[in-house]
């Protein structure tokens, strides 16, 4: 099975499901990260060094440095905590 793809700042992402990424792939890009947990996962957002780009929501592994992008969201949230709320509102992780 293909998956929908994207680029975003010279990285593929995943349109129809997660995309896991390492924290080395994603050493220029804003990690923002939530003291709310879902499931083994902490809540978070990311966004690309390409300005005024939106937000993806992500959940983050800090121990394993490991980001789930979840670029298949209807839209690229203005603030990690609108990323947030959509991650909230999912049941995603």
């Amino acid at each position: 099975m293909s998956s929908q793809k994207r680029t975003v700042a010279n990285l593929s992402i995943n349109e129809d499901r997660p995309t896991d990424l390492s924290f080395d792939h994603l050493y220029t890009w804003v990690i923002w990260q939530f003291p709310r947990k879902r499931g083994k996962w902490l809540c978070g957002a990311i966004r690309p060094p390409i300005a005024k780009h939106g937000w993806l929501p992500a959940l983050i592994k800090p121990g394993e440095n490991i980001v789930q992008v979840h670029g298949y969201a209807d839209r690229n949230f203005d603030t990690p905590d609108e990323a947030l709320e959509w991650l909230i509102s999912t049941k995603v992780g």
